[in-house]
């Protein structure tokens, strides 16, 4: 992932201005709205001023009816290394009506441009929580969200098949263009719910109600157009050529990427990615434009907890430029002309950020208070994720995510920032294979827990009655099938094991356990290189699930400072040891 980050930082061309473009190594297109948007992540959880700066310029280009350009150069026609001649500057601010991208001018027919444009603007939304900034783009966000159903046929919430998308190669109006309609389709059923969600958070209940109705109805008729197609995970617009295989499942990624509701049925995206996953024989064998795939079919692997899958095309990926063609990484070359044929290494390398985020199963909804960790763990990481960042424009993160298989607890999380950060709900992923499952934070039981979702997509949400701060001390939380602590548990004596049930030492907060055997128990404090601190609980027990209030020091009145320590609980019929956050 650092070394990812050169191409992106290499391309970027700053204007006196404040606005931000890329210059995309020989590929003579500054400001691409398309090819941008797939890399913005880096940007926009870092530095969202030079997104909101790119946004504003696409507002301000907007044609009158709503339609967004596809770059802000003046369009360069041919490209000759060297050439004094080629036209690579950024047109005015205003500049409603140049003609842009040369294989296809006039961008009245572009869906996918519309689409990139409101996801930039949600995804800045979820970054930033700025509603001030928001709502001033909102109506040009509105003004697009329009131009979206404009380009639909009569009754119907997916885009024409005659609307064009950044697949399309052609050289004007007319030209025999290859659309690819289900790539268009499954975009716009993302971008009605991203539009709700902007609409909500600006206080515009009727249109959030609205595109929230055209997300339902543009699912249900996608699915009745194209569910019974044998084509489908290959573009049925150009079937056989193999060109564009994922176009069926890029609205899936986009969507779960951006944590809204899934685009497709469980049958639909696991049959799709069973055919992506089937021509898996090389990286090539993925079509033209290669980026694409990486970011759309791996994010979609990811999405319904396939990460080996994924695993899979980003190594292909790596190999294919960094080892074979390492050349075409940094100087990133696209003519044809020039007997390249390795398209599109200049933007597979920043979209390895949207899958960074998914495996981590990471969001941080900054507008609404919401940080979501929905981790899908990779196997030969053995269900465990050490020290992630997680980027977010208000403070730097680190993930720390323990998954146990089949035991209880199902997930232990850890979340840290260097700086404080707000919120008021949690999402966490549902493998506890239970409708009613338990969430202990920070070593107390949260009271209002709620399961949700289906399929490949089962939630668990967790609202608080008040913000909490995540700071440089951190959030645990732990995940259960089972209730614990005040909810009543019956079960027999030999189902019943040996567990600390708490990942977080907390001064007047409850401590959870359970004991497999009545005797003697003992919860002892160590270092992480296991020396003993000191005893922090002792008792005679009989079996089952036990609590107690921690006072702040160890039982012969040491304290142990705010730290991560090991606890190990001790028992006639065996010990268990596990990290904890200290809190004094």
């Amino acid at each position: 992932l650092l070394n990812n980050t050169y191409p992106l930082i290499h391309n970027s061309v700053c204007a006196k201005d404040g606005r931000v473009a890329f210059w995309e190594g020989n590929y003579g297109i500054i400001g691409t709205i398309d090819q941008g948007e797939h890399a913005a992540v880096f940007y926009t959880f870092n530095w969202p001023s030079i997104q909101w700066h790119e946004l504003q310029y696409c507002a301000r280009q907007q044609k009158s009816n709503g339609q967004i350009h596809h770059d802000f150069n003046q369009g360069v026609q041919s490209f000759t290394p060297g050439s004094s001649g080629n036209n690579r500057h950024l047109l005015p601010w205003d500049d409603k009506n140049h003609a842009d991208y040369w294989w296809f001018p006039n961008t009245d027919t572009w869906f996918d441009l519309n689409c990139m444009f409101i996801f930039k603007a949600y995804e800045l939304m979820l970054a930033t929580g700025d509603l001030d900034s928001t709502k001033k783009y909102w109506p040009a966000i509105k003004k697009t969200a329009d131009r979206l159903i404009s380009q639909c046929g009569s009754g119907s919430k997916l885009p024409s098949d005659q609307t064009h998308s950044t697949y399309d190669r052609c050289t004007g109006p007319g030209s025999g263009c290859a659309y690819t309609p289900e790539y268009n389709g499954g975009l716009a059923i993302a971008t009605y719910q991203a539009i709700s969600e902007i609409a909500k958070f600006c206080g515009q209940t009727a249109d959030a109600t609205t595109f929230y109705e055209n997300y339902k109805s543009a699912k249900t008729q996608y699915k009745q157009k194209w569910g019974n197609s044998s084509s489908y995970g290959v573009s049925a617009s150009v079937s056989g050529s193999g060109r564009f295989p994922e176009s069926h499942i890029a609205g899936y990624s986009w969507a779960n990427y951006l944590c809204l509701e899934p685009t497709m049925d469980q049958d639909w995206i696991s049959a799709t990615c069973k055919k992506m996953r089937d021509k898996q024989t090389s990286i090539r064998a993925n079509g033209e434009w290669i980026f694409y795939c990486v970011d759309h079919y791996g994010g979609a692997e990811i999405a319904i907890n396939m990460p080996d899958a994924a695993m899979t095309i980003h190594k292909q990926d790596y190999d294919y430029y960094y080892k074979q063609v390492p050349n075409q990484v940094f100087w990133q070359s696209l003519q044809e002309g020039d007997g390249n044929k390795h398209h599109d290494s200049y933007m597979t390398a920043p979209v390895v950020w949207h899958s960074y985020f998914q495996f981590c199963g990471y969001m941080i909804d900054n507008a609404n208070k919401r940080l979501w960790i929905r981790p899908r763990v990779p196997t030969e990481m053995k269900g465990e994720i050490k020290n992630a960042l997680l980027l977010n424009p208000k403070a730097l993160g680190t993930l720390n995510y323990k998954e146990n298989g089949s035991g209880d607890p199902t997930q232990t999380i850890t979340v840290s920032y260097d700086a404080p950060v707000s919120i008021k709900e949690l999402m966490l992923k549902n493998n506890t294979g239970s409708e009613t499952p338990s969430v202990v934070v920070n070593g107390a039981l949260a009271s209002n827990v709620k399961a949700e979702g289906s399929g490949l997509e089962k939630n668990i949400r967790v609202t608080f009655d008040a913000p909490v701060e995540i700071g440089p001390t951190g959030m645990t939380i732990t995940v259960y099938k089972l209730p614990v602590g005040n909810r009543s548990v019956f079960v027999r004596a030999n189902q019943l094991s040996n567990a600390l049930l708490t990942t977080a030492l907390v001064r007047g907060k409850p401590v959870f356990f359970s004991v497999a055997s009545q005797g003697p128990v003992a919860i002892e404090a160590l270092t992480l290189n296991g020396a003993k601190i000191g005893i922090v609980y002792r008792n005679d027990l009989g079996a089952g699930k036990h609590s107690f209030t921690w006072n702040g020091a160890t039982r012969d009145g040491n304290t142990l400072g705010n730290k991560t320590i090991l606890l190990r609980l001790v028992t006639p019929s065996g010990s268990q040891t596990q990290r904890a956050v200290v809190s004094e």
